[in-house]
């Protein structure tokens, strides 16, 4: 009898919208202007880069010997890779900077999916390096692991964090906060394709994480609308914006692109959560250490702070949950769904060290050729 009635008392519960009234509301005159503008900030697409329409164009031997000149520099190969891979993400996420995304070109995608499987095999097998991960008999060990590993590993306290905290001007600063925003701007859809193919406790958390990302409903506590917030803010708004990223350096797409990479592919679903558990775990130190920054320049405007300010609250809360949701997972992991968990955290973690000494570099050049 009690299981019925916990039946129907979990039946009449969802037979209520968790929406409410939310939509209904009248929203205030800056949520009905900023939600006027196309998200994400990007340009409509003008199609394919010249080096990625070469590349499509070579025979298969053609791009076999490409990334073999590529290899001998490591800078031009990333670039290669992870610009190429940015086009081909905006496709697969169907946004106006995409190709094929208002109109299907069967020629042209199957071409973007065979160039995608290439270059992503030659990020993670080549230009990331191998990744050597340890082995775990339970998803409970596997799960202690990853907590501690989310506290220490060298993405937490990286060198970029002090600079940027107690040295950088204004400029880098600027930048950085530009390359977080361009980061995070679809990071609900990230999470959002993060819950297919889930089960159990991980698409429990990982379905909480993107209604907190809708703001619970309300549009005006949507994530994505903090960020609309601080490009409002800034000198020229959303229009200055899509002309200045631009100048985002090509290694800002790193996280990115290697999130993008393991949420694309079926096989490595669980490598991406473990990726996920990793970055949300950054959010907190790095979002306190990038506060500090505004309070050393003087920048108190509240639409640029918010959206650090309120994850600093939450994303902690979001990476225990993540490692919870492994914890308990039910049904319990296989030997090599725990592996991938772990290998995606390795693998946000070396993604993440990549980009932040590049971002270091490129700052610290930038500083002494000014000086």
């Amino acid at each position: 009898m009690s299981d019925i009635l916990n039946l129907e008392k979990g039946a009449s519960i969802q037979a209520q919208t968790m929406l409410g009234a939310r939509f209904v509301d009248q929203p205030n005159e800056t949520v009905t202007r900023l939600y006027e503008q196309y998200w994400p900030p990007v340009p409509s697409t003008e199609g394919l880069s010249i080096k990625l329409r070469e590349h499509l164009a070579r025979s298969t031997s053609e791009r076999v010997n490409a990334f073999g000149v590529l290899k001998a520099d490591k800078i031009a190969y990333g670039k290669f890779l992870h610009e190429s891979l940015g086009e081909i993400y905006s496709y697969m996420f169907g946004y106006h900077d995409g190709v094929a995304t208002m109109k299907a070109d069967d020629e042209l995608e199957i071409a973007l999916l065979c160039a995608k499987v290439e270059l992503e095999r030659e990020f993670i097998d080549h230009w990331l390096g191998p990744i050597i991960v340890p082995s775990f008999d339970s998803q409970k060990a596997a799960a202690d692991y990853l907590d501690e590993l989310a506290r220490t590993n060298i993405g937490v306290h990286h060198p970029l964090f002090e600079y940027l905290r107690d040295h950088a001007p204004r400029e880098h600063v600027e930048m950085f906060l530009r390359g977080e925003v361009i980061r995070n701007e679809v990071v609900d859809d990230e999470v959002a394709m993060l819950i297919t193919g889930l089960q159990g406790t991980q698409k429990a958390v990982a379905a909480a994480n993107l209604w907190d990302e809708c703001g619970r409903g309300r549009l005006e506590n949507f994530h994505t609308f903090w960020l609309r917030r601080l490009i409002d803010a800034t000198s020229g708004g959303i229009a200055e914006f899509i002309k200045q990223r631009e100048a985002n350096p090509w290694f800002a797409k790193i996280t990115s692109n290697t999130n993008n990479m393991l949420l694309t592919r079926p096989a490595y679903k669980q490598m991406a959560y473990g990726c996920f558990l990793i970055f949300e775990s950054w959010v907190e130190p790095h979002f306190v250490t990038l506060l500090s920054a505004m309070d050393r320049l003087g920048i108190t405007n509240q639409d640029f702070r918010i959206y650090f300010t309120a994850h600093v609250a939450v994303d902690p809360r979001h990476s225990r949950e993540l490692s919870d949701g492994m914890r308990y997972q039910r049904p319990e992991l296989s030997a090599l769904e725990i592996q991938n968990v772990v290998r995606g955290a390795h693998i946000a973690t070396e993604a993440g060290r990549c980009q932040y000494d590049l971002w270091l570099e490129f700052f610290t050049k930038s500083k002494a050729k000014n000086q």
